[in-house]
């Protein structure tokens, strides 16, 4: 995850969500790379999960870097408008819009391998 304006970035694993609108990260990893989360990003609604409960939610431009099996090499970048919640109990989530809407994906479950193509 890097800050677009900065280029400030951190390393964080992140789980595929095809049931989740949106990239979504807790907030931590947003303010690690110097995104403020203040009234000028906060989205006017919130972010619903499983629970249906709403959370402060807001919205910051990011890159998502897809790095290499043994996670060394970028191999495919995308800039996606992410949802930051203010809690940090969630794991990063990667959603359809802007960044698995741009891929074919693939999962073996048998194999326990997920295939990204472009």
């Amino acid at each position: 995850m890097v800050n677009i304006d900065s280029g400030k970035s951190i390393h964080t694993l992140a789980a595929i969500d095809t049931g989740a609108d949106n990239c979504t990260f807790p907030s931590i990893l947003s303010l690690n790379i110097g995104n403020q989360l203040n009234e000028n990003g906060k989205s006017k609604n919130g972010t619903r999960g499983i629970s249906g409960e709403e959370q402060d939610t807001y919205k910051h431009w990011v890159t998502i870097e897809v790095l290499d099996a043994i996670r060394t090499e970028v191999i495919r970048s995308l800039n996606v408008i992410a949802n930051i919640l203010k809690r940090n109990d969630i794991p990063p989530l990667l959603g359809t819009h802007m960044f698995l809407d741009k891929f074919h994906l693939s999962i073996n479950y048998l194999e326990k391998e997920i295939e990204l193509k472009w």
